[in-house]
């Protein structure tokens, strides 16, 4: 499973990108309220393309 990090534009509603993810089998593993930053779990890539309406960007998390 691959690991992401999104930031967030400002006033999203966390519940209807919760479950706009959900549609995608994306799991929100986590939420860094105080910088504005969702930790993303997926299988498949998560591009930015599909999400520019929540998301400024999303990178993958290359944790060594």
């Amino acid at each position: 499973m691959k690991t992401y990090l999104a930031v967030l534009k400002k006033d999203i509603n966390i519940k209807h990108l919760e479950a706009e993810l959900k549609k995608k089998n994306i799991k929100p593993a986590a939420h860094y309220k105080t910088i504005g930053v969702v930790k993303l779990e997926s299988e498949k890539p998560v591009s930015l393309k599909d999400f520019e309406a929540y998301f400024h960007s999303i990178e993958e998390d290359k944790e060594i």
